[in-house]
């Protein structure tokens, strides 16, 4: 268990070393001072408050080169599809010109 970490999930806006601080004098972590408007926590609910955290971790935001690169991805699937899209069409294009062509009787063949 991290201790701090366990604090701050029940107090996000408790301010170390002002409201609690924390000492480990080899023997593992423990509160030293409390100053918040709460009872000092047991054991048991420090233990509890790290079991909700490790089951409720904090929202982590995406990496932002990870977002550019997302997005570079799918404009270029985009871009290819409307390539593709383009190209269909052009073609769908030309076979109307000519079969407008062959009714009015202009197409020499």
């Amino acid at each position: 268990m991290i201790l701090y970490d366990a604090i701050m999930y029940k107090y996000p806006n408790a301010v170390s070393r002002k409201d609690f601080e924390l000492r480990n004098d080899g023997n593992g972590s423990y509160i030293e001072k409390w100053n918040l408007r709460a009872p000092l926590p047991t054991q048991a609910e420090l233990e509890s408050w790290w079991e909700e955290l490790q089951k409720n971790p904090p929202y982590d935001p995406p990496d932002q080169v990870e977002l550019l690169a997302q997005e570079l991805s799918q404009e270029k699937l985009a871009r290819k599809q409307l390539e593709e899209l383009n190209k269909t069409l052009g073609s769908e294009l030309s076979d109307i010109k000519l079969s407008i062509l062959s009714l009015k009787g202009d197409l020499v063949e």
